[in-house]
Parts: structure tokens; C-alpha cells; sequence
């Protein structure tokens, strides 16, 4: 089965050109940004502002050496790098553990963020 995560990322308008040129180089990548139908939300555009793309995974197995995951994780860090960056993008991926999260970026943050999680208590009769 292996170990699965949950992965949103946001492009800003003026990266989006960036980014569909690094997926027109990789089909692997493509096709994992694109989700499966009714799995995942896939690419969609508009979402934050006019012109970005966002994309959302659920149960991906997010492994660095898996080609496609390597990809998106070179084109968010080669962005984060670049002068003003981290306005650009917004990355997060929450794996199973929960130590196990990884957020970078500015882009569209009051929108695209984690939300602690509430307590649950079932009673017990």
C-alpha cells in the first residue's frame, strides 16, 4: 500500500507559464498533477487569483524518488530561491505521521493552509 500524503500547491499568474513548460517536459507529471478523476481535485485554475493554478492530491504516494514528485519539488524550490520567490508558490504536504508536514511558500497564504485539527471524543457507555 505504502505511505500516502495529502499534497496542495498554488502558482502564482506570473509562474504558471514556468510550470506548464516543466510539465510539458515530464507526462509522469502531468498525469499526477491532473489527479484521478474523482479522487482528487486535480489542476485548477482561477482558484486564488485570476490566471494561477492549484493543484491538490489526496493519497499520493509522495516519494523524492519518484520522478514526477521530484519534479514538482525542484520547480518549488528553484522558485523559492529565485528574488521574490516565495510570493510565487505555496507548497504543502501533510504525510501520515504527524510530524510528517512540509509547507514552504507565501503564495495565496491566508487561503491555502493548514487548519489545526479538533479533538475528538466518542463517549463510552
Amino acid at each position: 500500500m505504502g505511505y500516502r500524503s495529502e499534497v496542495a500547491f498554488a502558482i502564482h499568474p506570473d509562474k504558471v507559464g514556468d510550470f506548464l513548460a516543466v510539465l510539458s517536459t515530464s507526462k509522469e507529471t502531468l498525469e499526477l498533477c491532473q489527479g484521478y478523476p474523482g479522487h482528487d481535485k486535480g489542476m485548477q485554475s482561477d482558484v486564488f487569483m485570476k490566471g494561477d493554478l492549484f493543484v491538490a492530491m489526496s493519497g499520493v504516494k509522495w516519494y523524492e524518488s519518484y520522478k514526477s514528485v521530484n519534479t514538482i519539488d525542484k520547480f518549488i524550490a528553484d522558485t523559492i530561491d529565485e528574488d521574490n520567490g516565495p510570493e510565487m508558490v505555496r507548497f504543502i504536504r501533510i504525510g501520515e505521521e504527524y510530524e510528517d508536514v512540509v509547507q514552504c511558500g507565501d503564495y495565496a497564504w491566508d487561503y491555502l493552509r493548514i487548519q489545526p485539527a479538533s479533538i475528538y471524543v466518542e463517549e463510552q457507555l
